[in-house]
């Protein structure tokens, strides 16, 4: 019973003498708010329409398409690549701005390595820029405290 003991007590004093101690500190940053908003006053402008529709058709074959492609675009990411090169064509061409009411049709040909892309639409020009005044400003930076205090967080 003796040599338990004297065996229960080294172990407990050897487990004891070979913990050590350490302290561990747990820190949290907080950032308070300090209005770092930045606010951009928009200029208003309006755009002029061209009454009359177009209808423009755009090839896209060789090397342009497989700059369009670069290395290996999905179905989905090649037609919106087909619809923003044929739009910047279409707006160099009829000396416009934006389109509006764009349709586009996109057919594929040889296998996939020839698209024609047709829009139809109607080309807008920008007019009459006019900066915002200082009261929209001050409506937005009023919109953004209130959004703050219910808690409404946009970004």
């Amino acid at each position: 019973m003796k040599a338990k003991l004297i065996i229960a007590a080294a172990v407990i004093a050897a487990s004891l003498s070979s913990c050590s101690s350490f302290k561990y500190h747990y820190a949290e940053t907080r950032i308070a708010d300090a209005g770092t908003d930045v606010f951009v006053i928009p200029p208003t402008v309006k755009v002029q329409v061209n009454p009359v529709s177009f209808s423009d058709s755009w090839v896209f074959e060789g090397k342009e398409l497989k700059a369009l492609v670069g290395n290996g675009a999905t179905p989905d990411a090649l037609r919106e690549r087909l619809r923003i090169a044929a739009t910047n064509k279409t707006l160099q061409k009829h000396e416009g701005d934006i389109l509006v009411a764009p349709v586009f049709d996109i057919v594929s040909e040889r296998d996939g390595h020839r698209y024609i892309v047709t829009i139809r639409g109607y080309v807008g020009t920008f007019t009459d820029w006019n900066k915002n005044s200082e009261e929209f400003l001050e409506l937005q930076k009023y919109r953004l405290d209130a959004e703050r205090q219910i808690g409404v967080y946009t970004r």
